[in-house]
C-alpha cells in the first residue's frame, strides 16, 4: 500500500483583533440593579416598586455612612494638622530663637523682623490645641472662642517680606548666623528649613478656613452643631480677611514708596495718610497739536490721578517727571471710540489716553470711573479737602505737595534771623515757612508786661468792652478774657518804591511770557 504523501503546508497564526476596552466607572450595586430592573421591566409593578424603595433605601443609607466618614475624617486631620503645627512652633523656638538670643548672632532688629511673633502664635494656637482636645467632636465650639485671636497673625504676615529679606541676606551680611542655621537645619530634631517653618504661620489661618467650610458642607442643617460651626466659619473668615487686608495695604504702601522714589527730585509729594494705590500703567498719550504718541506713565490713586513722562526705558531712581496732576472729584471720563481711546477731563484740562489693547483700555476706563463714583458718593456725606483742588501742570505741582512722608529726599535746614533782646545780644530765631506770630493786646491792667515786644510781635488794640452770656445769663468782662492772641503769617511790611516797581515790572513779564506761549 502506498502512504500518501503529506504536503508540508504552512500554517498561517489566528490572530484574533480586540477592541479597545475602557473601563467603565464603579457604580454603585443598588443603583445598576435598580436600573436593570426598570429596563427589563422583570417584575410586577408592586415588586417593582416594593425592590425600587429598598434599594433607594440602602443607597441612602450608604450615603449617610459616608458623609459621617469623611466628616471624622476632617475632625481627625483638624486634630493632627494642629499638634504638627504646635510641634513646628516649638521646633523654631527651642532650636533658633532660643539659642540665636543667648549666642546674640542677631541685631535686635533683624531678630525682631525673624521671631518677634512667634511666642504669641505659639501661645494662641497652644490654647486651641487644649481646646479641641477637651472635646475633639465640639470643634466649632473651640473655633469660636479662639478665632478672634487670629487677627493677632497679621503683625506677623507684614513683617514676613523682611524676615525673608534677612534670611536671604544673611550668607553676605552674617556669615556667623549663616553658619548656624547650616547647622541647626541638618539636626535631627529639625530636618527642615528654617524659611520652610517660617511660612507655616502663614499659611495656617486658612488652611483653617479650607478645613471648617468642608465640615460645614458635610453638616446637616437639622444637626445640634450646625449653628456653631456657621459662627465659628464666619469668625475665621473675619480674622482672613483681616490679615488679607493688611498685607494689601502694606504692599500698597511700598509701592507708593517706590513710585515716589522714582519721581525726579521726589517732586511732588504724593505720599499722605489716607492716600493708596489702585492702579498704575503705561499708556499712549495722542497729542492736541501735533497728533502723535507718546509713552505717558499713569498712576491712578484713591483721590487723584498723576501723568509722568518716562525718561528711562524702565522704572528706577529718577526715571519719571510729572507733568500733570489732576483732582479726581472734579474729573470725568469720556470715551473716544473712533480712536479707542478715552479722554480725563479736569475742568479747562483734558489728556487724551490709550492702550495698545482695547480690552485694557476698557478696564482703565472702568477703574477710573469707578473712583470718581466712591469720591462723588462721599462727597454727599463729607466734604474733604481734595474737593477744592484744581488740576496742575508742571510749574504749578507745589500745590500737591503734602505734609507727609518724602522718601530718600533729606530734609532742608530751616533759616535763622537774629532778633536783637533786652540785654543788646543778638539771638538767633528759627522761624518757619508759615509760622504762629504772638500778638500783645493793649488791655489795661496792673500786671501787663512792660517789656520791649520784639519786631515780629503785632501789637493789636481790642474794642474797650465786651459782654457775652453762657447757658445760666452770667454777664462776663473782657477781665477774663486772655491777652494772647496768635495769628498765622507775616505782618505785612513796607518796602519801598523800588521793589513794588519791580513786582510791577516781573507782573509785566510774566504777562508777555504767556502771550508768546513760554512757560
Amino acid at each position: 500500500m502506498s502512504t500518501p504523501e503529506v504536503k508540508n503546508k504552512a500554517v498561517r497564526p489566528c490572530v484574533v483583533l480586540l477592541e479597545p476596552i475602557t473601563p467603565k466607572a464603579n457604580v454603585d450595586f443598588s443603583a445598576e440593579l435598580k436600573k436593570v430592573i426598570n429596563e427589563r421591566n422583570m417584575l410586577t409593578t408592586k415588586t417593582r416598586k416594593r425592590v425600587t424603595e429598598a434599594l433607594e433605601e440602602i443607597q441612602c443609607e450608604t450615603e449617610e455612612n459616608n458623609r459621617k466618614n469623611k466628616k471624622q475624617n476632617i475632625l481627625t486631620e483638624i486634630l493632627e494638622s494642629e499638634e504638627n503645627y504646635i510641634r513646628q512652633l516649638e521646633v523654631i523656638m527651642e532650636f533658633f530663637i532660643k539659642p540665636v538670643k543667648d549666642r546674640e548672632l542677631l541685631k535686635s532688629r533683624d531678630f525682631d523682623a525673624l521671631f518677634s511673633d512667634i511666642s504669641t502664635i505659639y501661645r494662641i494656637n497652644k490654647e486651641l490645641l487644649g481646646e479641641l482636645k477637651k472635646s475633639p467632636h465640639q470643634v466649632a465650639k473651640a473655633f469660636s472662642s479662639i478665632a478672634p485671636f487670629f487677627k493677632s497673625y497679621s503683625f506677623y504676615a507684614s513683617g514676613f517680606r523682611r524676615s525673608l529679606e534677612v534670611l536671604q541676606n544673611c550668607h553676605r551680611d552674617n556669615p556667623k548666623f549663616a553658619n548656624f542655621l547650616e547647622m541647626q537645619e541638618t539636626r535631627p530634631e529639625v530636618q527642615s528649613k528654617l524659611s520652610a517653618l517660617l511660612i507655616a504661620p502663614i499659611q495656617r489661618v486658612p488652611r483653617y478656613k479650607l478645613l471648617l467650610t468642608s465640615l460645614f458642607n458635610l453638616t446637616m442643617p437639622s444637626e445640634k452643631e450646625y449653628d456653631s460651626l456657621l459662627d465659628s466659619l464666619t469668625k475665621v473668615e473675619n480674622a482672613a480677611d483681616h490679615i488679607n487686608k493688611i498685607i494689601q495695604e502694606q504692599e500698597n504702601m511700598q509701592r507708593l514708596i517706590e513710585l515716589q522714589r522714582c519721581l525726579q527730585s521726589g517732586e511732588p509729594n504724593v505720599i499722605t495718610p489716607g492716600r493708596y494705590l489702585i492702579k498704575e500703567g503705561l499708556l499712549m498719550r495722542i497729542s492736541p497739536k501735533t497728533g502723535h504718541s507718546q509713552k505717558m506713565h499713569v498712576v491712578v490713586m484713591n483721590d487723584i490721578v498723576m501723568f509722568c513722562k518716562m525718561k528711562k526705558d524702565e522704572l528706577k531712581v529718577n526715571s519719571l517727571k510729572c507733568c500733570g496732576i489732576y483732582p479726581l472729584s472734579k474729573s470725568k471720563v469720556q470715551k473716544v471710540l473712533d480712536k479707542g481711546a478715552f479722554k480725563v477731563i479736569c475742568e479747562n484740562e483734558e489728556m487724551v489716553l490709550y492702550h495698545e489693547s482695547y480690552y485694557e483700555t476698557i478696564k482703565w476706563i472702568d477703574e477710573i470711573e469707578g473712583v470718581i463714583r466712591r469720591l462723588v458718593d462721599d462727597r454727599k456725606t463729607l466734604k474733604k479737602d481734595n474737593t477744592v483742588r484744581r488740576p496742575v501742570k508742571r510749574k504749578d505741582l507745589g500745590e500737591y505737595n503734602e505734609i507727609g512722608l518724602s522718601p530718600g529726599k533729606k530734609l532742608r535746614k530751616r533759616k535763622s534771623v537774629f532778633v536783637e533782646e533786652n540785654d543788646g545780644v543778638n539771638r538767633p530765631l528759627l522761624l518757619a515757612k508759615r509760622r504762629p506770630i504772638r500778638t500783645t493786646l493793649n488791655v489795661p491792667s496792673e500786671t501787663q508786661n512792660t517789656e520791649t515786644t520784639p519786631s515780629f510781635l503785632v501789637t493789636l488794640k481790642p474794642p474797650e468792652s465786651r459782654q457775652f452770656k453762657d447757658n445760666q445769663s452770667i454777664t462776663r468782662s473782657d477781665n477774663n478774657v486772655s491777652k494772647d492772641l496768635f495769628v498765622f503769617g507775616k505782618p505785612q511790611v513796607d518796602r519801598g518804591f523800588s521793589f513794588k516797581m519791580n513786582q510791577w515790572l516781573c507782573g509785566i513779564g510774566s504777562s508777555f511770557k504767556k502771550i508768546l506761549g513760554f512757560k
